[in-house]
C-alpha cells in the first residue's frame, strides 16, 4: 500500500510549531505527507521539508460568514480529493470541523486533534451551539480523537459526540527536550516573570499587565516581559493604541513575536499563563517546564494539567488579579533554594510526561492502525 497522509490545519504556523516533529517522523517511516493549511510565513518552511507537499487552504480562523465558511468546506474537500491520502490528521477547530466533514463525505479515515476548544464554543449563544454540534458531528466518525484534557472530551460528549469514538489522551503537543534544555535560574533579584502568547483578552494578557502595574505600585522586586503580538489573534485582540499605552510602563518589556522563545524563558524565573479558558494544554507551559521554569497558571482546563501544584508551579483562579498579585508577591519573597527546587522538579516532570517523541510515536501508530481499523477504546498517553 502506498503510504499517503494529509495533515490539515487553518495555519501553516500551527503545523510548523506544533506538528513538525510528527511530520518528520512520518517521512522517516516512508509516508508521503501532504500539508493542507492556510498560507503564512511558515508555509515555505514546511515546503522545504523533505517528502512534504504543501497545498494552500484559504480559511478564516475566526470568521462566521456562511458563504465564506461554505467555501472553506468546499476547498478542503477538493484539496483532499486531489491529494488522495490514505488517512487524514486534522488539527484545530476549523480543520476538525471542515476537514472532518470532508473526510466523511470522501469516506477517508481521519484523526481529529482537539488542541483546545476556545472560548466561542463555550458560549451559550446560537453560534456557540451550532459550532459545538458541528464539531461533535464532524468528530464522531473519526478513527481516533486526540484530546489534551478530559474536560474537553466531557464537553463534546455532552453535546453529541458519539461515545463509541475511540479516544487517546495526549499531553498537549509535547516538547522537544533536546531543544528546550534545563537552564540555571537567573540572578536572585529582581524576580523576572514572562508571558508568552497571543495578545488577546482570553489569554489573560490584560491581567498580566495589571499585575505588573500593581507590583510596581507595591514596590515589589519584580520585572515583567511580554513575548508575543496579535498575529493569528481572535476577535479579542488587544488594540494597537492599548499596546502603545502599555509600552510606556517602566517595569514591563514588550519584545514582540519571537521565532525562538528559549532566551526569554531562561531569562525569567517564572512563566505566567493567566488564561481565561478554552485551552488544550498550552505548549508554552511544557516548554517552560523543560527549561526548568515553574509556572503560575490559571486553574482552568488544560492549564492545570501542565503542572503539579506547589511543586512545579502555582494555580490561581482565572481573572483574579488579587490572587495573581499575591502569588507574584510570594515568589518575590521566596528563598532562592526553594525556587531552585521547583525548577528541578519542573524539568523532571517534563522528562517524565511531556516529550514530543511520545506524540510522534502515537501519531505513527495511529496512521498505521487507522488504515486497518484496529484502534478502539479510550487510552492515556
Amino acid at each position: 500500500m502506498e503510504k499517503r497522509i494529509a495533515l490539515v490545519s487553518g495555519t501553516a504556523w500551527y503545523l510548523w510549531n506544533f506538528r513538525r516533529n510528527v511530520i518528520a517522523a512520518l517521512v522517516s517511516e516512508g509516508w508521503q505527507v501532504t500539508v493542507i493549511a492556510g498560507a503564512d510565513e511558515w508555509t515555505s518552511h514546511l515546503a522545504a521539508m523533505t517528502g512534504v507537499q504543501v497545498l494552500d487552504w484559504p480559511v478564516s480562523l475566526d470568521g462566521s460568514n456562511p458563504i465564506e465558511e461554505w467555501a472553506a468546506l468546499r476547498r478542503v474537500w477538493r484539496l483532499l480529493r486531489r491529494a488522495r491520502p490514505k488517512v487524514v490528521f486534522n488539527n484545530g477547530i476549523k480543520a476538525n470541523v471542515y476537514g472532518g466533514l470532508a473526510c466523511r463525505l470522501l469516506r477517508l479515515p481521519y484523526v481529529n486533534n482537539v488542541s483546545g476548544l476556545g472560548m466561542r464554543m463555550r458560549k451559550r449563544d446560537a453560534m456557540g451551539r451550532i459550532l459545538t454540534r458541528l464539531y461533535s458531528f464532524a468528530s464522531s466518525r473519526a478513527e481516533t480523537l486526540l484530546v489534551q484534557n478530559p474536560a474537553d472530551l466531557d464537553f463534546l460528549r455532552s453535546h453529541g459526540l458519539s461515545k463509541s469514538t475511540p479516544v487517546v489522551r495526549t499531553m498537549g503537543s509535547g516538547v522537544d527536550l533536546t531543544q528546550f534544555q534545563n537552564a540555571p535560574l537567573p540572578p536572585d533579584l529582581p524576580r523576572r516573570f514572562v508571558f508568552v502568547g497571543r495578545l488577546q483578552t482570553d489569554k489573560g494578557i490584560e491581567d498580566f499587565v495589571a499585575v505588573a502595574q500593581r507590583a510596581r505600585a507595591a514596590h515589589l522586586p519584580a520585572e515583567f516581559t511580554v513575548v508575543g503580538d496579535t498575529f493569528h489573534a481572535n476577535a479579542g485582540a488587544i488594540r494597537a493604541a492599548t499596546l502603545k499605552d502599555w509600552g510606556r510602563a517602566q517595569n514591563i518589556q514588550f519584545v514582540g513575536r519571537q521565532t525562538d522563545v528559549r532566551p526569554y524563558l531562561t531569562a525569567a524565573h517564572v512563566l505566567v499563563m493567566p488564561s481565561h479558558g478554552g485551552e488544550g494544554l498550552p505548549k508554552v507551559i511544557l516548554e517552560a517546564a523543560a527549561s526548568g521554569r515553574p509556572v503560575i497558571a490559571s486553574d482552568v482546563d488544560g492549564c492545570r494539567d501542565g503542572l503539579v501544584e506547589g511543586q512545579t508551579g502555582w494555580l490561581v483562579p482565572p481573572r483574579d488579579l488579587g490572587a495573581l498579585t499575591e502569588t507574584v508577591g510570594k515568589i518575590c519573597a521566596m528563598a532562592s533554594s526553594d525556587l531552585e527546587t521547583m525548577s528541578a522538579k519542573a524539568r523532571e516532570l517534563a522528562e517524565q510526561r511531556f516529550s514530543d517523541q511520545l506524540i510522534a510515536e502515537t501519531c505513527l501508530r495511529l496512521a498505521e492502525s487507522s488504515t486497518s481499523n484496529t484502534v478502539s477504546g479510550t487510552r492515556n498517553l
